[in-house]
């Protein structure tokens, strides 16, 4: 008697023979399939890949995530292709066309031995939820699958270094499960693009573009893939009154320190405008993306936060300059911080965010 182990062996060998000698035996032009409840069943491959439309609209934004890059949308697929397979024939006063749900055309296609096209959003994270979907079938073979529904996709090209003057790019990719070898996607332009009524009022989406490009599938092959792109920069006045006018006027009453003449009086309002700005900084944190780099508004709110405080220490050691018999040489040295050097290195700063950040 053999042992277990080459049992075993030959009987994974037989199994594995047995399935080759299966698919050797399948007729000609076709291949093995999964069926109705589990089983197998042959689909025909084409001798040409089967051309199918596609129309991409996005008819709602849910929700922009810039920390986990990621946006929630509420859209619409539409797919049309013709096969002489699936025409019938019209009886009476009928019209040339029915609509079914899904699961009945399915059926139908199954009887006919009709491979097709199924698809996935390549970029989809989670569930895609089908709010509505719909077959229109002509008598003369012609397809049109419409499909409404909500998903979350991914977003790994967002870059907010410019924020809030940043521009982003958004994708909606929906691709082929088989190969260009069985069907080819094709854009439908007139079908495809933004909604009038978006419901996103901190982005201004615009420019949508619809392409077809190849990528490797889900089968390691070349696999045809039509998405949507579009892009997206910021209402910018919110962050202008809201953000950087507070933050100009912050700047001015540093400087405006500098004018009174007793420097006990500019410690304390130094003191008071730099929790003034420790205030500022904590109420607006909460609309600040928090991300592993920092943005241009992250460092002008450092860089601003580091000179005020440092206007701080500048006027205590005026004031000990003067307490120790030094008055003229601190008026001396108060005369070029007015008049240059805080200026410029405010200025000096912004040149060099606004050229590392935003040029």
């Amino acid at each position: 008697m053999l042992p277990f182990t080459s049992r075993l062996s030959a009987s994974l060998a037989l199994l594995i023979y047995a399935t080759l000698a299966v698919l050797a035996l399948s007729p000609s032009g076709h291949a093995m399939g999964f069926g109705e409840n589990g089983s197998w069943e042959p689909y025909y491959i084409p001798d040409q890949p089967q051309t199918v439309g596609v129309g991409i609209k996005v008819d709602q934004i849910t929700s922009i995530d810039q920390q986990s890059e990621n946006f929630g949308i509420v859209g619409t697929i539409i797919f049309k292709f013709s096969d002489p397979r699936l025409a019938y024939e019209v009886q009476g006063n009928q019209v040339p066309l029915r609509t079914m749900p899904l699961d009945a055309f399915l059926k139908i296609a199954r009887e006919k031995q009709v491979n097709l096209p199924s698809f996935i959003l390549s970029n989809q994270q989670g569930r895609r939820f089908v709010q509505q979907d719909m077959i229109v079938h002509h008598a003369n073979g012609d397809i049109l699958y419409h499909e409404r529904f909500t998903a979350t996709l991914q977003a790994p090209h967002f870059n907010f270094r410019r924020y809030p003057f940043d521009k982003q790019k958004f994708f909606v990719e929906v691709q082929a499960l088989l190969p260009e070898t069985h069907f080819k996607l094709t854009p439908i332009e007139d079908l495809s693009g933004l909604g009038d009524m978006l419901g996103e009022e901190e982005w201004i989406p615009h420019n949508p573009k619809l392409e077809a490009i190849t990528v490797q599938g889900p089968t390691g092959l070349d696999t045809s893939q039509v998405q949507l792109s579009f892009e997206a920069n910021r209402h910018i006045q919110f962050y202008a009154l809201r953000i950087l006018l507070p933050l100009l006027i912050i700047l001015f009453v540093s400087w405006a320190t500098f004018f009174l003449e007793e420097y006990r009086r500019r410690v304390d309002m130094a003191n008071a405008n730099l929790l003034v700005f420790v205030a500022f900084n904590f109420a607006i944190s909460t609309t600040l993306p928090r991300l592993g780099y920092l943005t241009f508004l992250d460092s002008l709110l450092v860089g601003m936060f580091v000179i005020t405080g440092s206007m701080v220490l500048v006027n205590i050691a005026l004031r000990r300059l003067k307490l120790n018999g030094r008055e003229v040489l601190a008026k001396k040295i108060d005369r070029y911080l007015v008049i240059w050097v805080y200026p410029l290195t405010y200025a000096g700063f912004l040149f060099w965010a606004i050229r590392f950040y935003l040029l």
